[in-house]
């Protein structure tokens, strides 16, 4: 997971999802595959889709996250800072 793509408000929230869908699959799942715990499974594989949402909603190009932080920079200084679109 590249975390440059996300905000660095999210960082710490996006790397603690990844982690936890990780330990998730890796860990919980292969678990109750081998038990046969196939309601387990199933609950697994439903909170590492929510997780894998999440993250994707979180996530940016990099250069969207530059442009927030060079914003953040000048709101800093008391700068109003607005994205300005293109009219046709």
């Amino acid at each position: 997971m590249n975390i440059n793509h996300f905000l660095k408000s999210d960082r710490e929230k996006a790397q603690r999802l990844f982690d936890s869908m990780q330990f998730m699959a890796s860990e919980l799942l292969t678990a109750a595959i081998k038990d046969g715990d196939f309601d387990g499974c199933r609950e697994l594989a439903e909170s590492i889709a929510q997780h894998s949402k999440e993250l994707k909603k979180m996530e940016h190009p990099e250069q969207v996250v530059q442009l927030h932080e060079i914003a953040s920079k000048f709101a800093k200084r008391g700068l109003d800072v607005k994205p300005v679109r293109r009219v046709h």
